[in-house]
This record gives C-alpha cells, sequence and structure tokens, in this order.
C-alpha cells in the first residue's frame, strides 16, 4: 500500500553501454533533482547481488520506465524484464517507454525480423542441446531455453503495444529535461494514492458498521437476559462459567445414554419375590444354530487378502524426450501420466511409489518410444528415444 510517508518505487529498465545507458542516467538526475530517485541495477545491486531477483522486482513494480533500444530488444536479459512486466498485471499502466530513434517497431517488417531473431536463436540453442551426449543434468540451460521461447511467443504482442504508444521523440524529452515522462509517472502515483485511500476509507466504514452491529447484538442478548450485570459477571467468572456448563453438558449426556440400560434392567424386576416368566425370542431358530451366528468370525475374502495399500509417497521424474515430441502422450503402467510441467525438451510427471519397475511410454501419432524403470528417488530424470 502507497500513502504520503512511503516514496514509491519507481524502476528503470535499459541495455547496458553507447546511447540506453546515457539516456537512463540522464532521466535518473532530472528525476533527482525533482526530488524522486529511481532504482537502476548499478545504484541497488551491490557485490555478489542477485541479478535475476532485482530483474524479477522489475517485473512486479508498479512503475517501470523503458528506455528501448534495438540493443534491449535483442538482449535475453532486458527482454526477460519485459516478459515479467508483461506477465504481471496491467502492463500498459504500469510501463514509461522511452523509445530511441533507431528503434522502428512501427514497421511491420521490423516487427517480423525481431520475431525471426528471437526464433532463430531459440532453436539454434535447442540444436545445441540436442547435440550434448548426456542429456541429464541440463537443468541451466533447459532454463535459458525455455526463457527465449518466452520471449519468441511474447514477441509481437510486446512490440505491438509499445508501437501504439505516443512516447515523444527523445530530443522533445531532452529538451524538456524529461518534464513530459516525471509528470506521466507522477500522475499515475496520485491516481494509485487516492484509489488506496478510497479502499481504505470503506474498509474503515465496513469495519464501523461491523463494530456497530456487534454491538447492538449485544444490547440485544442483554435485554433478552434481563440485564447486563448478568455479563458483566459471566466476564469477571469466565472460567467457573465455562466449568459449570461443561460440567452440566457431560451430566446431561451421561444421563441420556444410562436411561435405556436403567429402563431395560428394571422392566423384569420382582419387587414381590415372584419369579418373572422367561421371554423366549425367535422361538423357531434352534439355541446351537444361534450360538454358532454368534461365534462364528467374519468371512475374509481371498481378494481381501491379496489387497496391498498403494503407496503414498509420490515422485517427481523428468522425462527428456527430442522437441518434436515435448507435448505427446505419456502414459506410466498402461495409464495416463499426471504431467507436471512441459519443456521445450522435457516432459516432468508425478508418479507413487512402488517396489517394481514402472513402464513409461511417450507417444506421439505413430511415433513411440517406451522404457521401464524402478524409479528409487526423487527429482530423476530418465532419457527416452536416445
Amino acid at each position: 500500500m502507497q500513502n504520503s510517508t512511503v516514496t514509491p518505487a519507481i524502476y528503470i529498465s535499459y541495455a547496458w553501454g553507447s546511447e540506453s545507458e546515457a539516456i537512463a542516467k540522464a532521466i535518473e538526475e532530472e528525476f533527482q533533482k525533482r526530488g524522486q530517485s529511481l532504482h537502476r541495477d548499478e545504484n541497488v545491486l551491490g557485490y555478489k547481488g542477485r541479478i535475476k531477483a532485482f530483474m524479477e522486482q522489475i517485473g512486479r513494480a508498479n512503475y517501470v520506465i523503458l528506455v528501448i533500444s534495438n540493443k534491449y530488444l535483442h538482449s535475453v536479459n532486458c527482454m526477460f524484464e519485459l516478459v515479467q512486466i508483461f506477465k504481471n498485471r496491467n502492463f500498459y499502466e504500469r510501463i514509461f517507454p522511452v523509445v530511441l530513434d533507431e528503434v522502428n517497431i512501427t514497421d511491420p517488417s521490423e516487427r517480423v525480423k525481431l520475431m525471426k531473431y528471437w526464433e532463430y536463436e531459440t532453436e539454434s540453442l535447442s540444436n545445441e542441446i540436442k547435440q550434448l551426449k548426456d542429456l541429464s543434468n541440463i537443468q541451466g540451460l533447459t532454463e535459458d531455453l525455455n526463457l527465449n521461447a518466452e520471449i519468441r511467443d511474447n514477441i509481437a504482442r510486446l512490440t505491438s503495444i509499445l508501437k501504439d504508444t505516443n512516447t515523444l521523440s527523445v530530443n522533445k524529452l531532452l529538451a524538456s529535461n524529461f518534464q513530459q515522462l516525471f509528470d506521466a509517472v507522477q500522475k499515475k502515483i496520485k491516481i494509485d494514492s487516492e484509489n488506496e485511500s478510497t479502499i481504505i476509507a470503506k474498509q474503515e466504514t465496513t469495519n464501523h458498521d461491523e463494530q456497530n452491529s456487534q454491538n447492538i447484538f449485544v444490547r440485544i442478548k442483554a435485554k433478552i437476559f434481563g440485564t447486563t450485570a448478568f455479563f458483566e459477571v459471566a466476564n469477571k467468572n469466565k472460567r467457573r462459567v465455562i466449568s459449570f456448563g461443561i460440567t452440566a453438558i457431560v451430566g446431561v449426556c451421561i444421563v441420556f445414554l444410562a436411561l435405556p440400560h436403567l429402563s431395560q434392567d428394571t422392566s423384569f424386576e420382582n419387587v414381590s419375590g415372584v419369579e418373572s416368566p422367561t421371554v423366549v425370542k425367535d422361538s423357531v431358530i434352534s439355541s446351537g444354530v444361534q450360538d454358532s451366528m454368534i461365534s462364528a468370525p467374519p468371512r475374509t475374502t481371498t481378494k481381501e487378502k491379496e489387497e496391498v495399500p498403494i503407496s503414498n509417497v509420490k515422485y517427481i521424474v523428468e522425462l527428456v524426450v527430442p522437441s518434436r515430441m515435448a507435448n505427446a502422450d505419456v502414459f506410466v503402467d498402461g495409464k495416463r501420466a499426471e504431467i507436471v510441467e512441459r519443456g521445450l525438451i522435457s516432459i516432468t510427471v508425478r508418479l507413487r511409489k512402488k517396489n517394481s519397475s514402472h513402464h513409461f511410454e511417450v507417444k506421439d501419432g505413430d511415433e513411440s518410444c517406451m522404457t521401464d524403470k524402478l524409479i528409487e528417488k526423487d527429482q530423476l530424470k530418465l532419457t527416452l528415444c536416445d
């Protein structure tokens, strides 16, 4: 939440080097002159700072200034930040783009070139990974490959939004010392602050109404029971009241449980000393048959003896497959597998532990591959279709 005592966090995303970094520094200086600091990687990240964690912070930020250059659009790190912002809510409302003159995303052919570039980068990395002899330990490379694919899949939508945003020329922004940019950011901060103030006021009103309702309910209860003094005494002697209540409830339960037995025991009681008549039930059934029915233990079927409980232990297994089969159907022991995640060259499944081997089958149309493997540990990687 924002309020007047909290300075909003404003981040700036840019590509290192050349004109892009110079523009980012100029924006930072102008904002500082107006009493507003910016979160820039060089100022925030110290020695051994986690770069990815900082980029994820940018992705969640409410106010992000983007310095878009050709280098930015071809950088994995910069595009990672942009994709993170896009994946969170209200992408358009949270960004404040500054597009350098060298960028021409209004031209459809230039946007197509960008799409081709990220398609090539993704396919090239995928082919490099496939040439490795051992694919069982490529976790970091898999993450890089998935990131390239994510950029490839979103680059068209991202550039379409940017081209539809009037960003003014860099020369106009420089001439005004980025006044238009500063005003746009401050306007958004003010709107967010007013909206949050309204939400807080509504919440306070709701809480006040609820408190009044509770007070009215307490007064009504006091009237029903005669006087509010009763509640005051009860409040001061909570333990005694609770103890008395529990004792009363237990006593009532005991009476109700014992009542049927008391009535049964006294129903044939001979007060005068005369022997009561014997009551015979189901006289058609002989006592021998009755004894055998009572004493005979319940039968256990052969099926019940052979049933073995299914283990509740579950393992995660990553199946490494060719990229062409990344969307294939997966079966474990003849049943559809529980899919946890799909990558470009992997399918992760969850299965139950058992003492014998699991039968794995990956099937895509007429192409399939299978293997049997005893799974004895979690997070195992298993290569199929060598």
